[in-house]
């Protein structure tokens, strides 16, 4: 690799941590981002002198890039890390007040991924103070309603063609500075039982859409899909995350209608997932009379259902060795490649055919916590990593 110990002098690791708190500062809620996170970048950016373009979206937000280098041509590279965050409702630190304890940073966004996003940061000003000129060009892309479907954020992106003629993305969601190749797929929709309603005190004469869910949820835990397993994904994930019924008191509920939200591995495509679902109904419709269906997701809950499937690039892939590379250069440690547990960006410009990583600060298991926090150790690390990717394009 270049001579990133060169590099690495310019990397001051009380400003990452700084930077990550200063962002964690700004509150940034998913849908309501407002600009604050779009100013600090664009300040952060123009005293390096690099160019940023902002395309404006409803509700007073913009997603945000920044260009150090060739804009079009060969050799370009995009680093990705969202702006919004989860709310904060119910959570058990102070949400924006990026306190240290225990060599842990906690607030909303440290882990997902304002930390990233300060590396990221970091890196580039490594860069423009060692007076280092990319081959090629590196993009920042800072985008908006990642949490919330993506709608106006990353997929906005794809249908405005500002991925086009890329080389390779590196998303900076937590992956504990793992490398991970690639997405889980999702297989997200809702289901409606129906029954009939009856008094509490005469139960037997109604049909309980309630316990008809109950027993399509037991029996969806069944389905072979969820046997299958991958050496970096591990086996798919089953989460029933929402269910309601009733109509009032002392009643036998006549309707029920419950979420799933399943993470697929590249084995099981949808379609393979659709196939099983669509026979279970059918058995439990046609055996046992629960008249259960697909439906869409609840008014207020998603905005729509989604079924994708699962997206990655080889482990031996030459983006995936350039990061495995950069880590043992930043760090000293052997490098643990692994696939990612949640949806990003990643998918997407994978589907598209361009090779992408994730690779960031902090472990999905804390984000969307109550007490969400990254290892502060881990914020300069990312700096240093994406500095010594960043040396090779």
């Amino acid at each position: 690799m270049a001579d990133c110990e060169k590099l690495f002098r310019y990397i001051d690791d009380d400003e990452v941590v700084q930077v990550t708190a200063d962002m964690v500062g700004i509150p940034s809620i998913t849908r309501n981002e407002g600009m604050g996170m779009v100013r600090y970048l664009e300040r952060w950016f123009g005293d390096l002198h690099i160019p940023v373009r902002l395309y404006p979206a409803d509700g007073d937000r913009a997603n945000f890039f920044a260009d150090f280098g060739a804009v079009s041509g060969p050799g370009r590279y995009i680093f990705n890390g969202h702006q919004d965050t989860k709310p904060v409702e119910d959570m058990t630190v102070d949400p924006f007040g990026a306190v240290i304890r225990d060599r842990k940073m906690y607030g909303r966004g440290t882990c997902d991924m304002k930390g990233g996003i300060a590396a990221v940061l970091c890196a580039f000003k490594a860069l423009v103070c060692a007076g280092f000129k990319p081959q090629g060009g590196i993009t920042f892309f800072s985008d908006i309603e990642e949490e919330y479907g993506a709608l106006a954020g990353y997929y906005r992106a794809q249908e405005l063609g500002l991925y086009s003629g890329l080389e390779g993305l590196i998303s900076c969601e937590p992956t504990n500075l793992e490398v991970h190749i690639g997405n889980r797929g999702c297989f997200i929709t809702s289901f409606e039982t129906r029954g009939r309603s009856a008094h509490s005190g005469l139960a037997h004469l109604g049909v309980n859409a309630i316990h008809n869910m109950a027993h399509f949820i037991m029996e969806f835990q069944n389905l072979p899909y969820l046997r299958i397993e991958n050496p970096y994904f591990g086996k798919c994930t089953i989460n029933f995350e929402r269910i309601a019924g009733g109509l009032y008191l002392s009643a036998v509920p006549d309707s029920c209608i419950a979420s799933l939200d399943s993470r697929l591995i590249p084995e099981t495509p949808p379609e393979l997932v659709q196939e099983q679902v669509d026979a279970l109904m059918y058995r439990m419709n046609s055996e046992d009379g629960i008249a259960i269906r697909e439906v869409d997701p609840p008014r207020g809950w998603r905005e729509v259902n989604a079924k994708q499937k699962s997206e990655a690039i080889a482990p031996d892939h030459p983006l995936v060795l350039r990061t495995v590379r950069a880590i043992e250069t930043a760090t000293g440690e052997r490098a643990v490649i692994g696939g990612c547990p949640a949806i990003t960006i990643a998918m997407v410009l994978i589907g598209m055919g361009i090779p992408a990583v994730i690779c960031g600060p902090g472990s999905i298991a804390q984000a969307h916590t109550e007490d969400e926090y990254v290892e502060v150790a881990q914020l300069p690390g990312a700096a240093r990593i994406y500095t010594a990717l960043m040396a090779e394009m």
